[in-house]
């Protein structure tokens, strides 16, 4: 007797109420009734798959010739009443069995398979198919190979490329089981087969190696590759679901950049203005290469030059980037993980293709504010202000005041806004917003900036002052910004992955001689890494595949692979710990300061084909800077990587060493101050500086000449001048944070 018995009347007082539109099930037609066109059935969907003894509701609308619903008496049919019946009293509820004379129980009787209709005045709604079975205890999905099909070469994933002899496509099995360990799956109709990501893999029932009877029943389907990643394929019927069982189109693990189509062409010259084609071949884990790949590209000098999503490079200023692209989650290798089956790594980038741009240097607008410190101490109660000077004039133009005084100041590679960590919350500053308040803050990230993404969107704050210290990822890309916070002590360098999917953060815990790696992704919880020394800096290598840590062993570098976190290259000797360090653009060099060395490193750059974990090769040459000791505050290296410029706090000159000719050349600053602060135009043919004595020098890198100096007023006791750096205090302060807008 049916275990449902109990809840039926529950189930009858429904359909008893949809009888009064739908008929009764013994009810048949009469000669007044109108006749109708179609009669609509639910559900719609055929087969049905229902256990031995349980209840299965249908409804029935018939309907006109304008499909519209007519209220006429419906009889619903079973074509095997030995394992489906309907009772006249509750339509459309139908017994996977026998109803007893009341029509109150439900008796089970047998596994089958039987039609259901509905008919209106003799037109009968089309059939569904019902498979009546015992309870399914479990459904299990498998992989097959068709009948007729030529076997394959095993392969763990299915490649998207198109290669002779090599499937596309996998094609797998469901069974449904009983308590009993039984195979029932003939008895229980068809299975729907689901994917997690439709673009990973796409499903098939229809192919016609496939044994699913025309559809009668579907238990077989055929699993195509799709993008590049990994993916879980499920069965369900009659309401029990299968374990996933992973399918993966195999993984992108390296890309081929070139330009044009020529593989040796790593290199350009262009004038502003003129487009570039990049050509990317990406090749899948097996080495079969690929038609396409949603590859994510990045111009790594976007003022200068921006790249889309196909490769294609546009030029908008003379100077020099670098291009590389990736195949990184989300959409690109996803669902990839590091360290589980299968064994692969999501991030695989591309060699490096670097260039110049000419043409004529264009006219724009630096930036200029103040930490308001004064000898070291920051002066209560002072409120600094931005001030624009135009490159093309150098007259100061309007300020803005900002609501505190800031730690850092940085524009986004775009140029759209600047980031001001401070630490009262980071500081967004839009230039020609057009509000009435071009400054945004955000009371909730306290901190100094570290690293701004190469998208621009993201900016990284570290906290070290208040408890528990922390490092707050602010994304300012939708409408509103989203923070995320990240429980990093002693947080002190960053740096972001060009292509934004990991981010490096150099932390100490408190005590602890050596520094710990931190990195995040948004893809993987926080990782550390503990370090076997003191670590300063970090900078990645131009295409992202691995980056250097200034430290991390004792008086020497090292460099970590962004795949896996493990180590590319250990012990890179240095003469004492650089103490700033950067990577070039073009991906040939690294440059430290060592006083009173320039470090010049040289790497080997990643080869075609390589696949992640790297190993690289580094070696160092010092160049004695020729002016003694030095204390080093900042280094620029160019874009078109042939120059870096050195600041020290303690000569009054600008040094430049020129790697093409490896030699080290120097610009005097008008009444020699020491500089503190310096920022270089997108084209590289502006440099200017903040100093000592109080002004911003306006240096031509062309001609390496002072060319001239800002100065700004000092405030009195009782005006504040508009030119002036700070308000609310009297005298100046020093322009000791500058940023070019590119």
């Amino acid at each position: 007797m049916s275990r449902f018995a109990s809840g039926l009347f529950a189930v009858l007082s429904l359909f008893l109420l949809l009888s009064s539109l739908t008929g009764c099930g013994g009810g048949g037609s009469t000669s007044t009734q109108p006749t109708p066109t179609s009669v609509a059935i639910t559900p719609t969907i055929s087969p049905q798959s229902v256990d031995l003894g349980s209840l299965l509701a249908f409804t029935a609308i018939p309907q006109n010739s304008a499909h519209q619903a007519i209220n006429m008496p419906v009889t619903f049919l079973s074509s095997n009443t030995s394992v489906l019946t309907f009772v006249p009293s509750a339509a459309g509820v139908a017994c996977a069995g026998r109803w007893d004379a009341l029509g109150q129980v439900c008796t089970p009787t047998g596994a089958g398979i039987s039609q259901v209709t509905a008919v209106a005045n003799g037109v009968s709604s089309p059939p569904i198919t019902v498979y009546v079975h015992d309870h399914i205890a479990r459904v299990v999905v498998q992989e097959f190979v068709p009948q007729n099909t030529p076997p394959q070469p095993f392969q763990d994933c299915v490649t998207s490329a198109l290669v002779n002899g090599v499937l596309n496509y996998k094609d797998f099995e469901a069974f449904a089981y009983a308590s009993d360990g039984s195979d029932i799956t003939n008895t229980v109709g068809s299975f729907l087969f689901q994917q997690v990501s439709g673009t990973i893999v796409s499903l098939s029932t229809t192919a016609p190696e496939l044994n699913n009877n025309n559809g009668n029943q579907v238990t077989e389907v055929r699993a195509s590759a799709g993008n590049p990643g990994v993916t879980q394929i499920f069965a369900s019927v009659a309401g029990v679901n299968s374990a996933p069982v992973n399918f993966e189109t195999c993984l992108v693990q390296s890309i081929q950049l070139q330009v044009g189509n020529a593989t040796t062409n790593t290199t350009f010259s262009v004038a502003k203005g003129s487009a570039v084609t990049i050509t990317a071949t990406p090749y899948d884990r097996h080495g079969n290469q690929l038609q396409k790949a949603p590859l994510t590209w990045a111009s790594l000098n976007p003022s200068d030059a921006t790249v889309s999503s196909t490769g294609a490079l546009g030029t908008t200023n003379p100077g020099g980037t670098a291009v590389m692209a990736s195949c990184i989650p989300p959409t690109c290798n996803v669902g990839s993980l590091n360290n589980q089956p299968p064994d692969i790594h999501p991030v695989y980038p591309s060699n490096v293709i670097s260039g110049t741009i000419t043409g004529a240097s264009g006219t724009g607008t630096v930036y200029v504010t103040s930490t308001c410190t004064i000898s070291g101490t920051v002066v209560p109660g002072c409120q600094p202000a931005i001030l624009p000077i135009s490159t093309k004039t150098n007259l100061i133009g309007n300020r803005v005041v900002l609501p505190n005084a800031p730690n850092s100041f940085v524009f986004d590679p775009q140029g759209k806004k600047a980031y001001l960590g401070s630490d009262e919350g980071l500081m967004v500053f839009t230039p020609n917003s057009g509000s009435a308040s071009p400054i945004v803050q955000f009371n909730s990230t306290p901190g100094k900036l570290l690293a701004i993404s190469n998208d621009g969107t993201k900016a990284l704050i570290s906290d070290t002052v208040h408890f528990p210290q922390q490092v707050y990822l602010v994304d300012t890309s939708g409408a509103a910004a989203n923070i995320t916070s990240l429980q990093i002590p002693n947080a002190t360098a960053a740096a972001f992955s060009p292509d934004g999917f990991k981010i490096f953060i150099l932390g100490n815990v408190a005590g602890s001689p050596t520094s710990t790696l931190f990195v995040y992704s948004p893809f993987e919880s926080l990782q550390s890494v503990p370090l076997n020394g003191p670590a300063t800096s970090v900078a990645f290598y131009a295409n992202g595949g691995f980056a250097y840590l200034n430290g991390g062993a004792p008086s020497a570098l090292t460099a970590y692979n962004v795949c896996d976190n493990s180590i590319a290259e250990a012990n890179i000797p240095v003469p004492a710990l650089p103490a700033l360090f950067q990577t070039t653009l073009d991906g040939q060099h690294a440059i430290g300061l060592d006083s009173p060395n320039v470090d010049l490193f040289t790497t080997t750059p990643l080869q075609p084909g390589a696949t992640c974990p790297y190993s690289t090769t580094t070696s160092m040459t010092p160049i004695n800077l020729g002016q003694g000791n030095f204390t080093p505050i900042q280094m620029i290296v160019t874009p078109d990587s042939t120059k870096a410029y050195i600041f020290t706090s303690n000569l009054g000159s600008v040094f430049i060493y020129n790697f093409g000719v490896n030699t080290v050349t120097a610009i005097p600053l008008a009444g020699n101050p020491a500089p503190i602060s310096a920022s270089l135009s997108a084209d590289g043919s502006q440099l200017y500086v903040g100093a000592t004595d109080g002004a911003v020098h306006a240096l031509s890198t062309i001609s390496d000449i002072d060319l001239t100096q800002i100065t700004f007023p000092p405030n009195t006791n009782t005006n504040t001048n508009n030119n002036s750096l700070c308000t609310n205090i009297p005298g100046t302060c020093p322009p000791d944070l500058i940023a070019f807008q590119p």
